[in-house]
């Protein structure tokens, strides 16, 4: 399958390591930690997700009302090796600049945040994969045909969300005997979770019945999100982007939540329903961050 490569290739990016200063004692300590400002960047194209086909296909799956991505821009040194990511993280929430473009869904509307955010519940996901062959096994354990068509399977019903293929199966029943072609670590991989996105759809969903739909979505979609470079040694694409799955926002004057829908009033797990995501990537070669949101209301799909 077609190898994904960032529009833009750049050369390596060296970042010389942070130098530690001393005190009058001689002892050396770490520099604090920096001020992370962000800006909305107004000039920034986002291509892929913005196309028209794109845009078509998300209105047939239900995301595109509900859905956006934003970039915002940052001038400050970030590596989650030096710097504390959850710090990054809520000065981004509570950022004037982007309460103001990422607005939230509450009540079947659009909604700017009140309320400053104390934490972030995220997890950090992995992102190394830069071909589609990592979907490859899906062809080879007769899930989907040579066509590309999904083999359809006896209708399942969890809370209310008919899972009608073998496909959605893997996403979301443990229990299922194809689950296991992808394991803990493959299920941690950005592009998994982009697909897994794209074909459970928001409220009103019209499955495809064939994935490669599906597949050139994802392509658009994780091409505007992450950054690739060329390796000059190897000659090998690597993924230099960080990213972070937002579960929740902790605030006690905050208003209203991160999503409409949750299934548990705990909010230090990862309890969000799959239809609802929102997806922070970091791109430090050029220093954008990319905020994809989707909140399904309802569900009647």
């Amino acid at each position: 399958m077609s190898e994904i490569s960032s529009p833009l290739e750049h050369s390596n990016l060296i970042i010389p390591s942070k130098e530690c200063s001393s005190n009058t004692s001689g002892a050396v300590s770490p520099e604090p930690e920096p001020e992370f400002h962000f800006n909305y960047h107004f000039t920034s194209k986002i291509d892929g997700y913005y196309s028209t086909n794109v845009q078509d296909l998300l209105e047939k799956w239900g995301i595109k009302h509900h859905s956006y991505i934003k970039r915002f821009i940052y001038e400050e040194y970030f590596d989650p090796q030096t710097t504390d990511e959850s710090t990054f993280l809520k000065t981004l929430f509570n950022n004037p600049f982007f309460r103001k473009e990422c607005l939230v869904q509450h009540q079947n509307t659009w909604c700017e945040m009140k309320g400053p955010v104390d934490a972030v519940i995220y997890k950090r996901l992995t992102c190394q994969i830069t071909s589609l062959d990592f979907f490859d096994r899906l062809y080879n354990h007769d899930i989907l045909r040579p066509s590309g068509a999904i083999i359809k399977s006896f209708p399942i019903y969890i809370n209310s969300f008919p899972v009608t293929d073998k496909l959605r199966q893997i996403f979301l029943l443990p229990q299922s005997s194809n689950y296991d072609l992808f394991n803990n670590d493959d299920r941690n991989e950005f592009i998994f979770h982009v697909l897994q996105s794209v074909c459970l759809g928001g409220d009103i969903c019209q499955f495809e019945d064939e994935i490669n739909k599906y597949f050139e979505v994802v392509k658009s979609i994780y091409r505007d999100l992450i950054c690739v470079q060329r390796n000059t040694s190897t000659g090998n694409l690597m993924v230099q982007s960080y990213v972070y799955k937002i579960n929740n926002l902790q605030g006690t004057l905050l208003s209203p939540s991160l999503f409409p829908i949750s299934e548990s009033n705990d909010e230090s797990i990862d309890n969000v329903p799959s239809n609802n995501f929102c997806y922070v990537t970091v791109d430090p070669v050029r220093r954008w961050v990319n905020v994809w949101y989707h909140a399904a209301c309802e569900y009647f799909c």
